[in-house]
């Protein structure tokens, strides 16, 4: 498995264990049991029908404390309820406003997106970070203009660790950030203090914004150490999932021409070359949801989740030499469900389900919701999917208008079937592309 992680083919290997055994496994890491499952019966088990019976581990509390703290990503029952729902007020309620921001940043991050040679995924990110720091910590990265390497290296340092540690189980709480990554985690506490102290500044002159989320926590009575602690769960769930589905969307347009062709035609209809999307236009783009969709299905961000049952329990299916049969699984077993495995099983309803192919859309639609999970489904729907899907959408539109062609360097590396687990899935290696404006012809 370790071997896996390292060549970047996790997803590879783990598919490959669940084939072949009926999509539910058990394995032994150093004398624990983890169990993993891509069966579209145990995750409906596990996000809705038995919800009440799965929570998220003390273990995985502990393991990620430095990033997140005590903030929602740690919490379960009716505490996650009650925060979530102050998050949703936020990030479910997407305004024009919100396209006026990312507005603000697309002329410089397509400006580096211009230059021969920059990594497009890296350059995505940057712009994703500023936006959605502007518009949830309540004052930009300013990532694409000024050096912010030491935060964004110190937080994809410490997912990656934390990551690692989590499949060691109950070994990995022992292992302490602080001796693994002391520089990594100064630099991301100054950040979160740093933030928090803003907030509480803005809060006291009056400046505090009504749509900034920080600014909505205070309002509500939470103290410094929740503001803090909220930096990064913001960030993570604002920016990683779009930043990963447009980074695969880029790199599988670069390959198809065809594709890049009519996301522009149905933009050039509906919106036309010179005036900035809305909200209201971009409900029209039927074919660039479907390139997002295809990429979510093909590349899932969010492509495996960690649960334990809070007393023995059966799954439905993984019993019995066919796999059909329920299971049974003891209080306090790691398991980990895989929607990146799930959505590319050629065995469900997506034939050709390797392949990313937006067309599919046109006439395939999934058999049931639980073969298609993009956000989650049940009480823990991610509630910041409108937010990240405008954001996407309207990314992918404004390159529509500004470019005439898109395609990778011979410097790009193959990507299929490989991806970086870290708290989400990313992609293996950069991508190089060139981007040729419509007015250079």
């Amino acid at each position: 498995m370790f071997r896996a992680l390292g060549s970047h083919k996790f997803h590879l290997w783990s598919q490959q264990h669940l084939e072949k055994h009926n999509h539910t496994v058990e394995l032994r890491m150093f004398g624990e049991k983890l169990v993993m499952t891509d069966d579209p019966e145990n995750i409906r088990a596990i996000q809705e029908t038995q919800f009440s019976e799965f929570a998220k581990s003390e273990e995985q509390r502990i393991i990620f404390h430095t990033i997140f703290g005590d903030a929602i990503f740690g919490m379960n029952g009716e505490e996650w309820k009650a925060e979530a729902a102050l998050y949703r007020v936020h990030l479910s309620h997407v305004r024009d406003s919100v396209l006026t921001v990312t507005e603000r940043y697309i002329t410089t991050c397509f400006a580096f997106l211009d230059r021969e040679g920059n990594d497009a995924a890296d350059i995505i990110d940057r712009f994703q970070l500023d936006v959605v720091t502007e518009i949830f910590l309540g004052e930009s990265a300013n990532s694409l203009t000024s050096n912010q390497e030491h935060f964004r290296t110190a937080l994809e340092t410490l997912q990656k660790i934390a990551c690692l540690r989590q499949l060691l189980g109950r070994v990995g709480v022992w292992l302490d950030d602080k001796f693994l990554a002391p520089q990594a985690v100064r630099y991301l506490q100054n950040y979160q203090n740093t933030m928090a102290d803003n907030a509480f500044l803005r809060s006291g002159d009056g400046t505090a914004s009504s749509t900034c989320l920080i600014d909505g926590l205070i309002r509500q009575g939470k103290s410094r150490q929740d503001v803090r602690n909220a930096v990064t769960s913001i960030l993570t769930a604002g920016k990683d999932p779009s930043v990963t589905v447009l980074a695969y969307a880029i790199y599988e347009i670069a390959k198809r021409p065809e594709v890049f062709t009519k996301m522009k035609a149905e933009v050039e209809e509906n919106i036309g070359s010179n005036a900035l999307p809305t909200l209201a236009n971009l409900r029209k783009l039927k074919y660039i949801r479907m390139v997002i969709k295809e990429t979510l299905r093909n590349h899932h961000p969010l492509g495996y989740h960690p649960r334990v049952p809070v007393k023995d329990i059966t799954l439905p299916r993984g019993g019995g030499p066919d796999g059909l049969s329920p299971v049974a699984i003891l209080k306090g077993a790691q398991i980990i469900y895989s929607l990146l495995s799930l959505q590319n099983r050629e065995n469900l309803s997506a034939n050709d389900a390797s392949n990313w192919r937006p067309e599919r859309w046109e006439t395939w639609k999934p058999t049931s919701k639980w073969e298609y999970i993009p956000f989650n489904h049940g009480p823990r729907i991610c509630p910041g999917q409108q937010f990240a899907n405008v954001q996407m959408e309207y990314f992918l539109t404004r390159l529509c208008q500004e470019y005439e062609s898109i395609s990778l360097t011979s410097e790009s590396r193959p990507q299929e079937g490989l991806m970086r687990l870290e708290l989400n899935t990313k992609l293996a290696f950069p991508v190089y592309a060139k981007f040729v404006r419509k007015d250079s012809k």
